[in-house]
Parts: C-alpha cells; structure tokens; sequence
C-alpha cells in the first residue's frame, strides 16, 4: 500500500467520538467512546481501531496517512457549561462597567465570563483616527496585572479602546506585562490582546470575542497541541488539521481557540450541502444532527452555506465569521423529567454526557434519558449497540424512567418512554421551525438531511411534525460530522483594517490610488504562502478571495471576488477582480474599511461511489423480529441488517434498519429505498 493511502477524519464530541478513515473507495467507519479527563486518549482509540480495521500497528498507519483533520465539541462545551478559567481584563479607563457597549452596561453573558471585580482600567487614550492622544501609562499596566494575579486570574485579556484601528497601545502593554513578568514567573496564565484575535472595529465585539476565546484558550491549547506532538511520535509527518466554525481547516499553530467553536457541528452541515449540490441537485434543506448531547440545525439556501460575519455566541456578538447553525435540547443523552405544576415531561437541556452517561449504559447513570426511552420501546436491540460492542442494560433504564417518571405521573413505563420521546421531538422540532423561518421557507418544500448517532432514529419524528416530505440518511450516518470534515479544503483567512480612500474620476477609481490596499494584499498573500508551507503545501496550490467592507454613499457594504493574481508590480492585474466590480461606478468617495483575504489549498475528497439496482425486495438483509412500541402497543417490528441492503430494497413501515454504529427507524406510514449512492431515502409510504 503507498504511502500515502489514508485519509483521517475524527469528529469528537459529547458521548462518542467518530471517525471518518478512507483507502481509495475503501471507507471505515469508527466510534469509540469519548474521554471527558483527557480528549487525547479518544483522539488516539480512534485512530488505534482505525489501524486494526486495516490490520496495521497505529505507527505504519500514521506513517502511510495523508491528511488528519479533526473536530472537537471542547470549546463549545467549555462554554455551554461555564468550566472556563477566571479571567482578568484590562481595558481603558472609564469602560469598566461597559466595555464599550455604550449607554449600556456589558451583557450578563459577559458579566458571567468575566467578573466586574476582575476589569482594571488603564490610562491611555487612542483617538478614534488612531492618533495617541494619551500615551500608555506604564505604571497603571504594572498595576493592573499584578491586581488581576492576586485576584487569581487564570488568563489576562488586554481590550483598548480605538485599537481595531491602532493597536500600538495594546501591543505595548501585553510588552510591558511580559517583560516584567516573564512566563517562569506568570507560569500557565496567557497574556492575549483582542487585537491578535480580531480586526472587527467594534469595540464591544472585539472584547468580546477576545474573551469568549481566552475563556477556551487554555484547554484547546493544551489538548491540540498535545495531540499535535503525540500523533507526531507516533509517526505522523504532517501537522494535525483542525477544522474550523467558518469552513476551513488549519494546522494547531495556526488556530484561535474559537475557531472550534461548533466545528463539528458546521462539518457535518457543509458535508450535507456538498452531497445536496453535487448528487442530488438540491440548493434548500434542513439538516439535522442528533448527538448525544444535543441536536444541531443547518438550513441552506440558495445551494450556498451562509457564513456569519458576527455570529451569536452564547448570545454575545462577536467578530469572526463561523457557518450558521442552531442548537436546540435532545439528544440521545438528554435527561427527562416530570414539571409536576405542569404535569408535563421535560427533556433537556441537561444532558448525561458519556460519563455517566444514559442509564441503559451502566455506568453510575440513574436519570432517564432519550436512549433509556429507545431502548425501552424497542427500537434499540440492548445486545447490538455498537454491534454488541457495548451492552446496554434494559433493566436499568426500565428502572430511571419508573421512579423519575411514570410513577410520578401514574402512567406505565412505556406510556413514560413514548412520551420522553414525543417531548423531545416536539421541542427540537419547534426549534428546526425556527430555524427554517428565519430563512424565509415553508417546511414543505425542504428535503432533511439527518445524521449524527440519533439522526436515523429521530428524524421521521421530526419530518411528520414540520410536514417535511422526504429525509436523507447516509450509511456513515454515525459519522456524519468527520465525513463532512473530509469535504473540508485547507483555509487561512487574513484580516486588515484599512481605511484606504478612493475618489471617483470621471466615474473610475485610478489605479494609483489602490497602492497602499495593494501592498496590504500583497503583504497577506506572502503570509499565505509562508503558512501554507507550514501545512506541507506549495504556493502555487493556493486559491485566493478577497472581500473588501467599504463605505460609501449607500452606506457599508461588502465586495467579495476571486482574487487575479499575477505580478505584484503589476497592480492593475492584482486588483483587477475588485477594481472591475467598481470601475464606472461614479460614488464619490469610497472608504475601504477592511480587507479579508481567504486562501484556500484543495486538497483530495472522497467521492460516494455509484451503485446497480439489485430490485426492491430487501429479505435478503432481514435479521429477525422484535417487538416495539408505535403509539398505542407493541407491535412485531422486521429487523434489517444495513449494511445488507442494496441499491434500489425498498422497506415499508414499521420497521427498524440497524448496523454497527446506528440505527435507523422507518414508523408505520412511511418507507425507506436505498438509492444509488446507498443513502437511505425515507419518504410517507405511498401505500398509507
């Protein structure tokens, strides 16, 4: 086998850790269980069992492997659960209490990441031209930080006002602090300057976003790196690749923390719009991931992924773009409990994680979880959960739903875990409403991609709620996330703040006036082309877009254009792309207020292999009966074996479709055809 046979592709996330590994049209799908104490040693089962699948020690593997791209829930949980490390913030005098959000005070969700007891204004001023109209007071940043320290800082975050535009106050203060506290003495507490995370303008959203990321910083930085040099004495030759909330991927050194935020999720989305466009022409869908933790919502429109340039985090604005998605409460770990004012069951958002996890998985867990309730109505066979790799305990999750649920509300224990079920489908599907509305499209007319661990189970149930006609399922539905880490292409976006002027002659912008946003783009592709070299990629490989934010008479806008590049000399020929765009285009002045230069390095894709119509009749891939529960009793179920049934077996409800790492359910009134790509389509049976 060459050299370069594997690809990797590894998804961690809440329960499981999923990887995506290929060989040619070889594919091999693994899960193993997530490691909450150490998310490197999943990192590595994952890898170890994709070796054995090709009967190889982890070293030769590593060593015939082209490209490691991974994903990670560690930022996006870190806060969600509000584990991050006490942070410290410097910012300029007289905007402790705002931070720049005038007239109002700082969100509560700020006020939660960082204490108002843990701000410390300095003295210096930077006009809003960029001009120091107040010099840095050195004395003040001395004080500040050793305040911060004693207060117990775990990370110190240097926000000044104006420093989107001049960030030389903020780069002299962070030279002060390291300077007079040299790291022997700070130890494992990170300096980071909001202007070394973001250009946005915005003062508000550049703290912001320098805090939401100092609040992740520390772990990702331990744990990337880490599994960074451990794959390297493994015997891997090229750096690990994280994927990226805006849809590319890049080396760890190359990563801002919160550039993994929802990195998974927004994967598992982008590889849904790759599969929509190029195999089954479809530009609008709702795609739905269903983890064990909760249940991720991606809406395209148009054929096109939209990408936020100030997307909501944890309710707070921030500058870096990431690919739009929600969330809602529901999956498989999710906790059920009775709202006895109410008498209703609630699901969620409380999740049993992996540790301890579902009841069903023996593992301390006593609260009742969606999985509990599967298991209990029969859609899950407790002996064949991960193909038998994992035994789940029927008894136990029998158990959690009686004496959290049914005995409370005087109901049997299958009336309990129907309605676990119904809750929980009913609130994510209000939440995939939401979603849809906010895209201006009617339900009706969406195909659903579904995937993720629940996303087979889950998905009809949602459909017949939103009146969805048809959902997708994939054979790598359990892996739906790293498969779409492996659609991915290698990105580095590089951001200026500008403000270039351009006057309008004789309805055109002269060329001479573009010399200083030339040398700005010229500058950013060098930077390109060197960290690309860092990801074993040569320059000519590169692709490059530019989109410029500029002012003008109809206010703020963005240009975005492939980028022309040949000679740097030749300015003309550098800008063409843009200037065309512009060029006849009698505005007036145009004021060029930042500049984002995406580079973009192909790199191989698996491409989901065509298949031969064998005929509808699936009895070849049927594995038994068992009985499960549809709304009113048990009924006997057909079993079918997934990775049995062949292009064109067509499967009437009810029925239960399992394979090693999921399981598929298909309800009375609807059907499930394997295609030619061997993806499921689940549509309302046309025989009633």
């Amino acid at each position: 086998m060459e050299v370069n046979a594997f690809t990797i592709d590894i998804d961690t996330g809440g329960t499981f850790t999923d990887g995506f590994v290929t060989a040619g049209d070889r594919v091999e799908l693994v899960k193993v269980d997530t490691t909450p104490h150490d998310l490197t040693v999943c990192l590595l089962n994952c890898i170890e069992e994709g070796a054995k699948r090709f009967g190889l020690s982890t070293e030769e593997f590593l060593a015939r492997t082209s490209i490691i791209r991974y994903s990670t829930t560690v930022g996006t949980n870190a806060l969600l659960q509000k584990k991050g490390p006490k942070l410290g913030l410097i910012v300029t005098d007289g905007f402790i209490d705002t931070l720049y959000a005038s007239p109002h005070k700082a969100s509560d969700v700020l006020t939660d990441v960082v204490q108002l007891n843990m701000r410390v204004g300095i003295r210096e001023k930077i006009d809003s031209s960029g001009k120091a109209v107040q010099p840095i007071d050195q004395e003040s940043v001395r004080q500040a930080v050793e305040y911060l320290l004693d207060s117990g800082a775990r990370s110190v975050v240097i926000s000044l006002k104006n420093s989107a535009i001049n960030a030389a106050h903020e780069q002299k203060a962070k030279a002060i602090i390291d300077s007079e506290y040299p790291r022997h003495y700070l130890g494992s507490v990170p300096v980071l300057s909001a202007s070394a995370i973001t250009s946005h303008q915005d003062d508000y959203v550049r703290t912001s976003t320098a805090l939401l990321n100092a609040y992740i910083h520390r772990d990702m930085v331990r744990y990337l790196y880490r599994a960074d040099e451990l794959l390297r004495q493994r015997g891997y030759r090229k750096p690990l690749l994280v994927v990226h909330s805006n849809g590319g991927a890049a080396r760890v050194a190359k990563t801002t923390a919160l550039n993994t935020y929802n990195s998974g999720p927004a994967a598992g989305f982008i590889g849904c719009s790759k599969i929509a466009r190029e195999l089954y022409n479809i530009s609008e869908f709702v795609s739905v991931d269903v983890g064990g933790t909760s249940v991720d919502i991606g809406v395209d429109t148009g054929g096109r992924v939209t990408v936020e340039r100030e997307p909501l985090v944890e309710g707070m604005r921030i500058g870096m773009p990431m690919v739009t998605l929600g969330t809602a409460g529901g999956g498989g770990g999710s906790i059920a409990r009775v709202d006895f004012e109410s008498k209703a069951i609630k699901v969620g958002p409380e999740s049993a994680g992996a540790l301890p996890g579902p009841a069903a998985y023996n593992l301390g867990g006593i609260e009742p979880t969606v999985t509990d309730a599967d298991l209990v109505l029969g859609y899950l066979d407790p002996d064949y959960f991960l193909g038998g790799k994992k035994k789940l305990n029927k008894d136990k999750s029998v158990a959690a739903i009686n004496n959290f649920i049914a005995s409370g509300l005087g109901i049997s224990i299958e009336e309990a875990a129907w309605s676990i079920v119904q809750s929980s489908e009913e609130d994510v599907s209000q939440q995939i409403r939401e979603n849809i509305k906010t895209k201006a499209l009617k339900s009706e007319k969406l195909i659903m991609f579904a995937f993720g661990g629940g996303g087979g189970v889950r998905c009809c149930g949602y459909a017949s709620r939103l009146g969805i006609p048809k959902v997708i399922v994939f054979p790598f539905n359990a892996a739906g996330s790293a498969f779409g880490a492996s659609t991915m292409d290698i990105m580095h976006t590089y951001e200026r703040t500008a403000h270039i002027t351009l006057r309008s002659r004789s309805g055109s912008y002269p060329v001479s006036e573009w010399k200083p946003f030339g040398k700005a783009v010229a500058d950013m592709m060098d930077s390109a082309k060197r960290d690309m070299r860092g990801e074993s990629f040569a320059p000519e490989q590169l692709m490059f877009t530019l989109e410029l934010g500029i002012n003008g008479a109809g206010g703020l806008h963005f240009v975005e254009s492939p980028l022309i590049y040949l000679e740097q000399e030749d300015e003309a020929k550098v800008l063409y792309s843009i200037y065309s765009s512009l060029a006849g285009t009698d505005s007036g002045e145009l004021i060029i207020e930042s500049i984002t230069l995406k580079a973009v390095c192909p790199t191989h894709h698996y491409q989901l292999p065509e298949f031969t119509e064998q005929g509808a009749d699936p009895k070849k891939a049927q594995k038994g009966v068992r009985n499960a529960y549809w709304g009113i009793s048990f009924v006997s179920t057909d079993i079918y074996e997934r990775d049995l049934l062949q292009c064109g077996n067509r499967i009437k409800g009810p029925a239960i479709i399992e394979s090693p790492d999921t399981t598929y359910v298909v309800p009375p009134r609807w059907s499930y055809t394997v295609d030619k790509y061997l993806n499921g389509i689940l549509e309302v049976s046309r025989e009633g």
